[in-house]
This record gives C-alpha cells, sequence and structure tokens, in this order.
C-alpha cells in the first residue's frame, strides 16, 4: 500500500522525489534481506534515503549542511538536515522522527513542532519545511490491511503539503527483538 498527496502546489516539484522513494526503501531491503528495513534508522537514515530519492529524480539534494538559524537575536550558525532542489524550486527541510503506536496516530504537535524548528532554520526568505517520519508499529503481530487503511486515513486528516506513504506488502512481518512489527513508513511536510 502506497500513496502521494501534495496539497502544495509549490511542492509538486517533489512528486518524483516521493515516487522514487519507495524504489529507494525496496532497493535496501531487496540488499539487505527481510530482516531490516530503513526506515528503522531514525531521522537522518530516512532523510538520507530521501537524498538518494532526489538525485534518482534528476533532482540535487545535500544533507547536513552548513546554513543560519534564526533567533530573535539574530542569525547565528547552524546545521540544516536535508535540501532538495531543481532549476526552479528549493526546499530546506528540518527532519524529525516518531515511532507511534498504531490506531494511536496523533501527529498534530509533532508535525507543528517540526514545522516551527525548520521555520529558524535557514534565511527568512528561504522556503522550508519540517518533514515528520513516521514509523508506526503494532504489538504481537503484523498490521491487518483493514487497520493500514485506518492509518492511512488517519494521515490524510493532518494538516501537510505533503503525505507520503508506503507500507510494503512483502516486509510486513519485520519485527524488532521486543515483538514491534513496523509496516512501513510515511512522511509528512508542513511548510514552516
Amino acid at each position: 500500500m502506497q500513496g502521494l498527496i501534495v496539497n502544495n502546489p509549490q511542492m509538486e516539484f517533489l512528486r518524483p522525489v516521493f515516487e522514487r522513494w519507495v524504489e529507494c526503501i525496496d532497493r535496501f531491503s531487496q540488499i539487505h534481506g527481510d530482516t531490516d528495513a530503513p526506515y528503522w534508522h531514525g531521522a537522518q537514515a530516512n532523510a538520507g534515503l530521501l537524498a538518494a530519492a532526489a538525485w534518482q529524480a534528476e533532482r540535487v539534494a545535500l544533507q547536513r549542511y552548513q546554513g543560519k538559524k534564526q533567533r530573535d537575536e539574530g542569525a547565528r550558525d547552524s546545521r540544516c538536515d536535508l535540501n532538495i532542489a531543481d532549476a526552479e524550486q528549493s526546499l530546506h527541510l528540518h527532519v524529525e522522527q516518531r515511532w507511534p503506536r498504531i490506531a494511536r496516530l496523533d501527529l498534530a504537535t509533532a508535525l507543528q513542532e517540526t514545522a516551527a524548528l525548520a521555520r529558524m532554520t535557514g534565511y527568512s526568505s528561504q522556503f522550508k519545511a519540517g518533514a515528520l517520519f513516521v514509523s508506526p508499529w503494532k504489538p504481537g503481530q503484523h498490521a491487518s490491511p483493514e487497520e493500514l487503511q485506518d492509518l492511512v486515513d488517519d494521515l490524510g486528516k493532518h494538516t501537510a503539503c505533503v503525505i507520503a506513504w508506503y507500507f510494503p506488502y512483502a516486509y510486513r512481518n519485520l519485527h524488532n527483538e521486543a515483538g514491534q512489527y513496523h509496516p512501513g513508513i510515511a512522511v509528512l511536510l508542513k511548510q514552516a
């Protein structure tokens, strides 16, 4: 199960990036086998996967680069998590990740916080957004197709510029040592 919703025309240039993002997840899993998934490894690993997808989509991407952080007392040096650009657009992203339990997918606060942190990154004239990666989990067994559909429906209720998700059927049995089944990944982008 996969999908993409782009609610902000300025972010339409990311559509091919998210199409390649799914391919990057599959490629990682093909090489590493059915005991690992890239979305288990945190925000920076997922930003790296999104950067790889950007290059495959004939965009450019730069991770963890030096920038400016905007504060009330002025600008200071900081690090930006990810920039994706093409010839016409450039988007600076602050990246976070959450691992909510399936059926408890309240991401509104986390999405607001991520966008607020993105607002402070870079110069005020730059196009910025928060990118919230979400790797939901279920204890003891894999999520049913109905639970995944409910999860996708819940994602659609959030106010975000872009919502992308990938819950690959082939990897639905992936779980960690604690018995938590992680059926896939979603990412929500909210403009700062």
